[in-house]
């Protein structure tokens, strides 16, 4: 293979994640479920995997109940391995109760701990914790009696470059380092497994009790690091309004907080819709949160076109100067960025994004102050559809304060100026630190079918977004030429303006029609200057002549370290070929990515290293890495991306110019 590999899979692992790191006082979750964040207990709080409930267990109360029974056996099991370094070391926490004296498993790393070469564990009610190294097996077991039907802290530490034996493997119950230490092996670890909750493999072992909040950091964290309490179960929503048809001015929450106005503003397909004029849309009654030190408001915005006067998107309070108030400002640090504030106790914390974050179609917005950060940078975030922004001005370090009662006000400040032209949805507040993976998932309105196509129909618009909803391309080196994009490789910075808002969609198509006899490596379509960097976690990526000649290579990058990734072989023939890359949340996770010549599912390898909770929005590049590298030659037509996955009936059968000529069938 070529040294300009474009290195789809997990060679680049290492070095991507050597290179990337936290700030000091960041804990890296791995995963975190609370049983509380959704009905069903499946959503992970940090935004990286996905759980499912494989045979029915129950929540309650923001915990999950196992009976015990064995027919059938209950267990939460993750949806695909975990993405887990073989030298990197972990600690795994939960809460446990039960009252029966009891041999169930409550945690287990791959199906039976028993088989494969070592880097698995189990955490089992009779025998502690147990993991298999690559010669045998180390195990520290209770010192401490768990079943008295009361809730305790458990804790794991993995640590494969720890000095001694009993710093590679601790556990810790009610934070007290249990002693009992037996076995013996080298080749301390943790791999990639299924994790299975409450369970041996979903088919025997059954716990009889309860679990709660089992998270995984990556890390040896200190006794004071470990979860201090359970979660509190539901979340505390204090006001929730979702603009719906015949209702709009409605708090869903229940708390009565209800809206007044109508100025300035059309409710109208599920949003507040907001033309930059006078407006006069509060809460006809002050938002009392003067009993909390910490909040999550969050929203989903749309910036309408041309609309690049700073403005406000909501507002606690009258002015950004009245001490413990928040605001979410829209371009205020450029065109399609978004800023935030928090008045901490007279010193100012503002965090920003780039510009053109939110320059077309919706994204989602969260704000959160966790006044358990004191002193730290942390302690206030801004997100954008889920990844945190990280520039900030004007230091403050008192989190501790509570916050206002004072009016709410959305799409302006005051009601007097900074009036906002921008599509609001879902406003929702809460009482407390919300991670990424309980934010909000998509609006309750309506959601674009199909999110961006460029036909490349006449060369006066080759540039435009045929949807409408603006997702404009930029750049230089690209001619039109009987309805096609010609690419010659000399091609810069060929890209949407804007991010893609992809965050909101679970399942994905991005289908396309090339023409190419190409043979060296080169990227067709990516999200992201870069799908190998671990911050492009939701990204994909479509790249020509990487491990094949003649192929294309497609995958998504995984939410914390791996791929799921398909290869098509025979497409680089210098004919029209149709490509489909379909992302199905909903299929098996071994058929998550499907990829599509000519609309038949041709593959000849499917690596699944980890499936992907969320989209990344991100910019997409078309014909080379980052708009300078890896250039591809030939040509490209009627790119789409819709947000669903489609089925191949669906899939383009015809390129929209010249009109009639039929595609499918590799013409």
């Amino acid at each position: 293979m070529k040294t300009s590999r474009i290195n789809l899979l997990a060679a680049c692992m290492a070095a991507a994640v050597a290179g990337w790191s936290l700030p000091a006082s960041a804990i890296d979750y791995v995963a975190h479920w609370d049983f509380g964040s959704d009905a069903l207990g499946a959503v992970d709080m940090t935004g990286n995997y996905d759980l499912v409930n494989s045979n029915g267990v129950a929540v309650v109360d923001g915990t999950a109940v196992f009976d015990g029974s064995s027919s059938p056996v209950k267990s939460f099991v993750t949806r695909s391995p975990l993405w887990l370094q073989d030298q990197t070391a972990y600690t795994i926490e939960c809460w446990a109760k039960s009252a029966v004296r009891h041999g169930g498993m409550i945690l287990e790393l791959s199906s039976n701990y028993f088989s494969g070469n070592g880097g698995t564990f189990m955490l089992y009610t009779l025998d502690g914790v147990a993991v298999k190294t690559s010669n045998g097996y180390r195990q520290r077991k209770f010192s401490t009696d768990i079943f008295d039907n009361e809730w305790h802290h458990l804790a794991i530490i993995v640590n494969p470059k720890g000095a001694t034996e009993t710093d590679q493997l601790q556990f810790y119950v009610d934070r007290i380092l249990q002693s009992n230490s037996v076995g013996s092996g080298t080749g301390m670890r943790l791999k990639p497994e299924i994790l299975y909750i409450g369970s041996r493999g979903g088919k025997e072992l059954p716990f009889n009790g309860q679990i709660d909040d089992v998270r995984i950091s990556a890390g040896v964290l200190s006794t004071n690091q470990f979860m201090q309490a359970r979660s509190a179960g539901s979340i505390d929503v204090r006001a929730y309004w979702k603009f719906d048809d015949g209702n709009a001015l409605a708090d869903s929450s229940g708390n009565g907080n209800t809206l007044q106005g109508s100025q300035g503003v059309a409710f109208a397909n599920g949003c507040a819709s907001f033309n930059g004029s006078a407006s006069n849309v509060r809460t006809v009654n002050k938002l009392d949160l003067s009993a909390y030190k910490d909040v999550t408001v969050e929203c989903f915005v749309r910036r309408h076109q041309g609309a690049d006067a700073v403005s406000l998107i909501l507002e606690h309070s009258n002015s950004w100067l009245v001490q413990q108030q928040f605001y979410l400002a829209l371009n205020d640090k450029g065109t399609g960025s978004l800023s935030s504030n928090f008045n901490l106790g007279g010193t100012l914390r503002d965090y920003y994004s780039t510009s053109n974050i939110v320059n077309a179609g919706w994204h989602h917005v969260a704000l959160v102050k966790d006044s358990s950060q004191t002193g730290s940078d942390a302690c206030v975030r801004l997100y954008v559809d889920g990844i945190q922004q990280t520039t900030f001005e004007r230091w403050g370090r008192d989190s501790s304060a509570y916050l206002l009662n004072d009016y709410l006000y959305i799409g302006s400040r005051q009601n007097s100026s900074l009036f906002t032209d921008a599509d609001i949805d879902d406003v929702r507040v809460t009482a407390g630190v919300l991670q990424p993976g309980q934010f909000l998932k998509t609006r309750t309105g309506p959601m674009e079918d199909v999110i961006a196509y460029w036909p490349f129909a006449k060369a006066t618009n080759m540039l435009e977004d045929a949807t409408g909803n603006g997702n404009a391309l930029t750049g230089s080196g690209v001619t039109v030429n009987d309805g096609a994009a010609v690419f010659d490789g000399s091609q810069s910075g060929f890209a949407t303006l804007a991010t893609l808002p992809l965050y909101a969609y679970r399942s994905m198509t991005v289908e396309w029609f090339m023409k190419s006899s190409m043979s060296d490596a080169c990227i067709v379509l990516e999200t992201s200057p870069n799908y190998n960097d671990i911050g492009a976690r939701g990204a994909f990526s479509a790249a020509a002549n990487d491990y094949a000649p003649a192929a294309i290579q497609a995958g998504y990058r995984a939410t914390r370290g791996g791929y799921n990734v398909c290869q098509l072989l025979n497409v680089l023939d210098g004919k029209w070929h149709h490509v489909a890359l379909v992302y199905d949340y909903d299929a098996p996770y071994k058929d998550t990515v499907r990829l599509y010549r000519d609309g038949i599912l041709t593959m000849s390898h499917n690596s699944v290293y980890e499936g992907i909770a969320r989209h990344l929005s991100e910019r997409l590049y078309i014909g080379s890495r980052g708009g300078n590298s890896l250039q591809f030659v030939g040509e490209l037509d009627d790119i789409k991306i819709t947000g669903r996955a489609l089925a191949p009936a669906e899939f383009m059968a015809k390129r929209s110019s010249p009109p009639g000529v039929t595609i499918m069938g590799g013409l």
